[in-house]
C-alpha cells in the first residue's frame, strides 16, 4: 500500500507528505522528519506540519542532528540514535524536540552518498523486525524520489553548444542589467503616535461608553469603573467629617466660658481636617472612576464586552486614542526576504480593499531584532510614513507593500535566496 502510494505520487513534496505522515501505517512513531542533502542541507517535511518554516529554531536544530548523522562512518541503512550519540551543543536539546528512542534511516548506501535521510522517534525502543520492514520501504521511497526528481547530467551544465555562444553573451549581458531589489511584505496602517489610556486606579470595569472606532472629543466620557465600594467609603467619609466639625463647633462655643474645652479645640480641628482630607481624597478618586477622553479622535481597542466585570490593574491599558488623520504603516518583514533597506527607501502599499489605486510612503525605522508574528513567522517590523498629498487610509487596512533597496544586478535579484541557500551549504 504504501510503495503504491510512492509510486503514484503526484511531486516531490507530495512524496514527502507520504514519508513523514503515512508511514505510521507501518510502524508506530510519535515524530518524523525528512531530510535532503541537495540542492542544499534542508528538512524537508515534518510530521504534522503542513507548512514548514525553515528559520524556526526547532528546523534548524533537526537540520543540524540530521547533519552529523549523515556525517558518521557507519554506512549502516538503520541506525538507532538517542541523546548521547550527539554532540552535547545538540544533545542538550533532545530532550526539549523528541522522544527518548530515534531511529536515523539513510536513503543510499554509505555516508555522504544517496538522496539524505528519515528520523523517526518514538517513547519506546525500535525492535529489529520493525527495522527489516522499514529499510524494504526506505529502498521503495528513494526509488521513487529520484523518479519524480531525477538528477540532470553533469555533462550539459558544463558543455556549450558553439552556435549558442552569442545567446549566452546576451543572456550574461541581461543578468547584468541593475534593477532595484525589491521584497513583497504583509503590511497595516496603524495610528501615528497614538495616546494610551491608562487605568488611573485599580478596579473593575463597569461600562464602556462607546464603541470601537467611534469618534470622541475631548474630555468626552470613555470608560466608569464600579464605583460601589467608593460611594461607600465616601458616605462614610462624609458622616465622619459631619460629627467631627459638630464637635469642633460645640468645643469652640464652649472654650468661651470652659478652658478645658479651649484646650481640646487643637485636637477637634486636626481631626476635623483629617476626615476633609479623607472626604477630598475620596472624591479624586470617584472623579478618577470615570475615563475620559485626553483629546478628539478616535477610539482603538477590542470588543467592549471582553471588558465587562474585568479587574484592571493602575497604569494598566484600556484602549487607544488616535488622530485619523495621522497614519503610518507597519510592515511585518520575514527574516527570509530581508533585504539591506535604508531609512528613506521607497514603500509602495497595495490595499486589500483597493489594489488598483497604490499609495507611497517612505520608510523611517527598521527593527533590528526579529519577532513572531501571530501568524508564526519571525519577521522584521518596518515603519513607513505616507507621502504628503494622499488622503489618509482608514487604521486598521491591510494589504501587501512593496520595499525597495538598493539597485543590484539582475542576476542578484533573481538568484538572492538560491546562492544563499548555496553559501550555507558551503559554508562560505
Amino acid at each position: 500500500m504504501l510503495q503504491r502510494n510512492a509510486r503514484q505520487a503526484e511531486d516531490v513534496h507530495a512524496l514527502a507528505f507520504i514519508i513523514v505522515n503515512e508511514t505510521r501505517q507501518l510502524l508506530d512513531y510519535r515524530q518524523a522528519a525528512l531530510w535532503l542533502r541537495r540542492p542544499a542541507s534542508r528538512i524537508a517535511a515534518v510530521s504534522g506540519v503542513a507548512l514548514l518554516e525553515p528559520n524556526a529554531p526547532y528546523v534548524a536544530w533537526l537540520r543540524q542532528v540530521a547533519e552529523h548523522l549523515d556525517g558518521q562512518t557507519d554506512a549502516a541503512v538503520l541506525r538507532p540514535v538517542a541523546a548521547g550519540d550527539l554532540p552535547q551543543a545538540l544533545a542538550k536539546d533532545w530532550g526539549q524536540w523528541l522522544p527518548a528512542h530515534g531511529l536515523w534511516v539513510r536513503f543510499g548506501t554509505a555516508a555522504g552518498d544517496g538522496l539524505g535521510g528519515l528520523l523517526l522517534c518514538r517513547d519506546t525502543p525500535w525492535v529489529e523486525g520493525e527495522g527489516l520492514l522499514l529499510q524494504e520501504l526506505a529502498g521503495a521511497y528513494e526509488h521513487a524520489w529520484h523518479a519524480l526528481a531525477p538528477p540532470p547530467p553533469w555533462w550539459r551544465k558544463l558543455v556549450l553548444d558553439r552556435d549558442r555562444r552569442w545567446l549566452m553573451l546576451a543572456i550574461v549581458l541581461v543578468f547584468c542589467f541593475p534593477v532595484r531589489q525589491s521584497v513583497l511584505a504583509p503590511a497595516e496602517v496603524v495610528a501615528a503616535d497614538p495616546t494610551v489610556v491608562r487605568s488611573p486606579m485599580e478596579g473593575v470595569v463597569d461600562r464602556f461608553h462607546l464603541e470601537p472606532n467611534d469618534v470622541v472629543a475631548k474630555d468626552q466620557l470613555l470608560i466608569t469603573l464600579d464605583d460601589t465600594d467608593l460611594s461607600n467609603r465616601l458616605e462614610v467619609s462624609r458622616k465622619a467629617l459631619a460629627v467631627a466639625e459638630a464637635e469642633y463647633r460645640r468645643a469652640a462655643q464652649q472654650a468661651v466660658f470652659d478652658n478645658k474645652s479651649r484646650a481640646e479645640l487643637t485636637i477637634l480641628k486636626s481631626r476635623m481636617d483629617q476626615q476633609a482630607a479623607e472626604v477630598a481624597y475620596m472624591d479624586d478618586l470617584m472623579a478618577r472612576s470615570q475615563v475620559k477622553a485626553p483629546h478628539a479622535g478616535i477610539a482603538i481597542f477590542s470588543d467592549p464586552h471582553d471588558w465587562m466585570g474585568k479587574p484592571v490593574a493602575v497604569g494598566e491599558r484600556l484602549l487607544m486614542v488616535a488622530d485619523p488623520q495621522r497614519v503610518e504603516l507597519a510592515v511585518q518583514l520575514p527574516v527570509a526576504d530581508f533585504i539591506d533597506l535604508e531609512p528613506g527607501a521607497e514603500v509602495v502599499m497595495f490595499l486589500n480593499v483597493d489594489p488598483h489605486h497604490p499609495m507611497t510612503a517612505r520608510l523611517y525605522r527598521a527593527s533590528y531584532q526579529a519577532e513572531t508574528t501571530p501568524e508564526d513567522v519571525l519577521a522584521y517590523l518596518v515603519k513607513a510614513r505616507f507621502d504628503a498629498g494622499q488622503a489618509p487610509p482608514r487604521i486598521g487596512l491591510k494589504g501587501t507593500a512593496k520595499l525597495y533597496g538598493q539597485p543590484v544586478t539582475l542576476f542578484h535579484y533573481l538568484f538572492r535566496r538560491p546562492l544563499g541557500a548555496v553559501r550555507q551549504w558551503l559554508g562560505l
